[in-house]
This record gives structure tokens, C-alpha cells and sequence, in this order.
């Protein structure tokens, strides 16, 4: 059994291995029959027609003022949709999609069974282990797979920030396979966390849920979550007008933020606030806090809150009162924290590997260098540094034919990839197959003459890419001139020139133009990323940094999250 412990910075926690748990709470609907996508298209919030043949979507259902009714999310296998959803909502989302059938020819039934969740870095290799073939079984949002020899519909989705996968299995071999997977679990060091770790975890990766952070009472826009689970293109759903009002008027009255309290020694005395609980500054409400609990990660206590719109700024901090108690908080964006990617994790894992070959002898029983760079290869199993090192451990402990068949795994992979063909013709001189080696290193200069003819093509077609640009950008200038001439003042005309001087590197005669746009319109954030950009094409970088801080200001009061991302990470950059 694996063992019970909380979210911590150790050995065996869910953010350092993995973890397991059960999900009463959740269910799977299938949904059936000819109209199923356009069905499903026209009454959820996202682009169900979009979906491909196995692919997976966050989605939800509003009424008619865009309220949120309910979250879930979509997968689809081929002609098979599949609902997961959380918070014990399966009944209240089939009387409302029911409610609208009409003439449609579609069927929703609850799959009758239990799902368990399986989190962490580690997520992937377990489930390897109990029987899927390959890591790219598990790269799809929604596999059918066997796991320790019992059939189960395997969902992409991540619960607590980490790479994840929730696990469906029907009633009568839903026992069975909780008893295998908490066999296997403790072997790869996965815990089985309680409810307030999983709790905290889910908080740490800012993600709500419903019924706790949101309600039927909050309008989508406030709950940030229209960037994941909705389509804005798609056309009409219930509520579609009401979202597009909103969007088009800039930023709901309140939204969802995170807070990061400064005060931790007073904070573990209030914990945790009530829901609701009002967040006043110069005995004025500002804010209401949702889930909140102390963060291990962070080593500091963190909620969830909506806040009103001009004190919803990324990175200010305020003097507040609540419960009657003064604390200092700090605007913070969601998440609080994002873990490294699987790629990223496979790269520390390579890097740690080669540090312990190092010291590591030949002679040695036990490599832990190649059990790394194993584990590196079940989170990328395309990462070519690590089959290069497990096959030079390999080979210089004499596993020759080892490094043979994991070369042979790599090119079934990539065809093309240079350094396996390499290296099988050097295995195969060690092992005195001579004929083998040599066509083997013909197939290598093959591939790399092949590789560097594409990288002129590519080189060549960026070229090309950027002469087209450049010429499309001088052709818009025209047309923003002759708008200028008559209209000194046009926001999109300013803006407009500025971004062209900026993609043809004219910063300085960029400046004024974008300057212009933001006096017109203060919160034009566009204009802001690339303001930023021309001061530091002109190596300006504290005006840069100061346009950048701005930006992002308004685009914190305003919700635009795709400028306040991007300008985040220039200002990262900068700094």
C-alpha cells in the first residue's frame, strides 16, 4: 500500500514522485448517437467540432446570462464523446443537455464504474508499468488501454497542477485494480495523499472547483476560465451573447486572482478562512476570498479570491483587514505554481545521470546513472541525449546487444535520427559485424546530407518569411498614413504603424506612434508589448521594463491574459 503522507518537500511526496487516489466525487458519460458532435457543439462552450479523432477539451455549460452551470471536460475517441465530470455534477448536466434534445438524435448514460486519479512526475512510468505499451499510449487526451489485465478508459488530466491521468474502470473490477495499482505504487515511491493535501495541491495549481470557488451565482468572465473553456469563434451557445458583450467591454466588475499572503507566522493562526470571507482595505470590500490554505511549495499561505477590477494588479501588494486581523497580500496570477513539463523533468533526470556516471566504475553491480536516464526516457521517450548515454553505459559494460535493440527502439522512433544509426555502427564494429556497421554509417552520412539540405531550405524559407513581413508591413503603413492624415488621433492607426515600424526594426520612429496610442487609449495593451519591444530594440531596457510593468497593470484590471502573459514574459526576459 502506498504510503499516507501530506504535500511536502520530500522524497516521497506528490510533487517529487506521485500520488494515487480515489474520485467518488467524479463520473464519465458517454454520449452516443449521429447528432452527438453537433449537439454537443451547440450546447457547451467549446469547439466540439474541432476535436479531432482522440483529443480532449475543457468545457462547461451556462445559462442564458452566462452563468456558470457546470464544468467538465470532453474527450473524444474516434465517434465515442466522453464527459468527465467533477463535484458530483453528472446528474444536473444530463437534465440540462436533456433539456435541450429536442428532435436531436443523441443518448447520455452514466458509465457505471469508479475512477481513481494517478498524479505526478512518475504518473506516466506507473501506468507504463501496469500495461501500457508505449508513452505515446498515454500522450493522447483519452487511450483505451489494459492495466494490469483489466480494461480501462485512461484520461489525460491533471488534478493538481502535475502531468496526471484520471483512471475509469467499470464496478466489477474496480476493487481489483485499486489493490494492483497500491501493489505497484510504493514501488516508484507514489503516496496516497488525504483530502487536504490533495486539496492543497489542487490550490497550489489554481485550480477551482466548483461548488467551492464558483457557483451557478458567478458569470464566466469573472472566473478567468473562458480562456480554457470557451470558444469565442465557434458561434452560438447558451450565453454565447452575454460572453461576447462582456469581451467586447473590457473586464467584469470582479475576477478571480490569487493572493499571496506576506504574513505567514499570522496567517497559520486564521487558517482557513471561511468562504466568502470579505478582504477590506481602507475599510473598503475589495475582494472575497475562495479556497485558501499554507502552500509547502511556496512555504506560504495562498488563496484564491475574487477582487474588484482596478486593485486586480498583478504584483501589488496592499494592506488589508480581514476577519478584523490586518495582513499584507500580494496580487498573484494563476497558478501559483507550475511545475517543470515532463521534457523539462527528463532533462534534469539526463543531467543528474551524467553527473553519476562520472563517478560511477564499469565494474560496478548497479548503475544509477541508467536507471535515470531510464526514467528520463519514460517522460521523453524521444530524447536522443539519453538513448546516446544509456547506450555508452551499455556498451562499456559490455551489454552490447542491449545497446543494439535500445539504437533499434530509438530509430522506430525516428527514422532519421543521425546519432542512432551512429552508434549502431559503432556497436556493431565492437560486436565484429562488419557489413552491418558499415551500412549502418552509410545510412547515418545519408541522413545528415539529407538534414543539412532541409536546414538550407529552412534557413532560406525564413528568409523568405521575413522579406514577406517586411513587405506586407510597408504595404499596411500606406493605409495607416492616409488614416493619419485625416485622423491624427486613431488609436488602431497609431498602433497599427508603431507594430509595422517594430516589425521592420525602426524603433525610434516607432516610439512616437505607439506613444500616441496609449495616450488615446490607456488601455490599449497591445500597444504596451510593443512599446516595450522598441525601446528594447534601442537597448532602453528600465523604460522598457517600466512600459512592461505598466502594461501589465492594465491588463490585470482588464482580464486580457494572452498580453499579460506575453508581457510577463518579456519583462522576465529583460530582467
Amino acid at each position: 500500500m502506498a504510503a499516507k503522507t501530506d504535500i511536502q518537500a520530500s522524497k516521497n511526496s506528490l510533487r517529487a514522485t506521485g500520488a494515487i487516489f480515489a474520485l467518488p466525487d467524479y463520473a464519465v458519460v458517454e454520449v452516443t448517437g449521429r447528432d452527438a458532435e453537433r449537439f454537443l457543439h451547440s450546447q457547451t462552450t467549446n469547439d466540439v467540432k474541432g476535436m479531432k479523432g482522440s483529443d480532449g477539451q475543457s468545457s462547461a455549460l451556462l445559462d442564458r446570462k452566462a452563468h456558470v452551470l457546470a464544468l467538465f471536460d470532453v474527450f473524444r475517441l474516434h465517434e465515442k464523446y466522453m464527459l468527465l465530470i467533477p463535484s458530483g455534477q453528472w446528474e444536473k448536466v444530463i437534465a440540462q443537455l436533456d433539456a435541450f434534445r429536442f428532435a436531436d438524435k443523441v443518448e447520455f448514460e452514466k458509465r457505471e464504474g469508479n475512477l481513481f486519479a494517478v498524479q505526478g512526475p512518475r504518473a506516466r512510468r506507473l501506468l507504463m508499468q501496469a500495461g501500457a505499451k508505449t508513452a505515446d499510449d498515454l500522450a493522447l487526451p483519452m487511450s483505451e488501454l489494459t492495466l494490469f489485465g483489466i480494461a480501462a478508459s485512461v484520461f489525460s488530466k491533471s488534478l493538481t497542477g502535475e502531468e496526471g491521468y484520471v483512471v475509469f474502470v467499470d464496478e466489477k473490477h474496480s476493487e481489483q485494480f485499486w489493490k494492483e495499482i497500491q501493489k505497484a505504487a510504493p514501488k516508484l515511491g507514489f503516496v496516497e495523499p488525504d483530502e487536504k493535501a490533495i486539496d492543497t495541491a489542487r490550490i497550489e495549481a489554481g485550480l477551482v472547483s466548483f461548488g467551492v470557488d464558483l457557483t451557478d451565482e458567478n458569470l464566466m468572465p469573472e472566473t478567468g476560465l473562458d480562456v480554457s473553456h470557451v470558444s469565442y469563434t465557434k458561434g452560438c451557445f447558451l450565453g454565447q451573447e452575454v460572453l461576447a458583450r462582456v469581451k467586447s467591454h473590457g473586464a467584469p466588475s470582479r475576477g478571480l486572482v490569487g493572493l499571496l499572503f506576506k504574513d505567514f507566522e499570522g496567517c497559520r493562526t486564521q487558517v482557513p478562512f471561511k468562504l466568502n470571507t470579505e478582504i477590506l482595505h481602507e475599510s473598503q470590500p475589495i475582494g472575497w476570498i475562495q479556497s485558501n490554505c499554507f502552500s509547502p511549495s511556496l512555504n506560504k499561505y495562498v488563496a484564491l479570491a475574487y477582487v474588484k477590477r482596478e486593485y486586480r494588479i498583478v504584483g501589488k501588494s496592499f494592506a488589508v483587514s480581514i476577519d478584523g486581523k490586518p495582513f499584507n497580500i500580494e496580487i498573484a496570477l494563476l497558478p501559483f505554481i507550475t511545475p517543470p513539463t515532463a521534457a523539462q523533468r527528463a532533462r534534469q533526470l539526463y543531467e543528474e545521470a551524467l553527473e553519476s556516471f562520472a563517478k560511477e566504475k564499469d565494474d560496478d553491480e548497479t548503475s544509477h546513472a541508467e536507471s535515470l536516464l531510464r526514467e528520463a526516457l519514460m517522460l521523453e521517450p524521444t530524447m536522443e541525449d539519453a538513448y546516446e548515454a544509456l547506450g555508452v553505459i551499455l556498451s562499456r559494460r559490455n551489454r552490447l546487444d542491449e545497446a543494439v535493440t535500445l539504437m533499434k527502439a530509438l530509430v522506430d522512433l525516428n527514422a532519421d535520427s543521425v546519432m542512432a544509426h551512429a552508434n549502431l555502427s559503432v556497436f556493431y564494429m565492437q560486436q565484429g559485424l562488419i557489413e552491418q556497421a558499415e551500412e549502418e554509417k552509410a545510412i547515418s552520412m545519408s541522413i545528415r546530407m539529407r538534414m543539412a539540405a532541409k536546414e538550407a531550405t529552412r534557413e532560406r524559407q525564413e528568409e523568405e518569411e521575413k522579406k514577406r513581413q517586411k513587405e506586407e508591413a510597408v504595404g499596411r503603413m500606406d493605409m495607416f498614413s492616409q488614416v493619419l492624415e485625416i485622423d491624427s488621433e486613431d488609436l488602431l492607426a497609431n498602433s497599427g504603424m508603431g507594430n509595422c515600424l517594430v516589425t521592420l526594426d525602426e524603433f525610434e520612429r516607432a516610439l512616437p506612434y505607439l506613444q500616441k496610442a496609449i495616450e488615446v487609449k490607456p488601455t490599449h495593451t497591445v500597444a504596451y508589448v510593443d512599446l516595450a519591444k522598441a525601446f528594447a530594440g534601442l537597448n532602453r531596457k528600465e523604460e522598457a521594463a517600466e512600459t512592461l510593468q505598466k502594461g501589465i497593470e492594465v491588463a490585470s484590471k482588464r482580464g486580457d491574459m494572452m498580453p499579460l502573459k506575453q508581457m510577463q514574459a518579456q519583462l522576465k526576459e529583460l530582467n
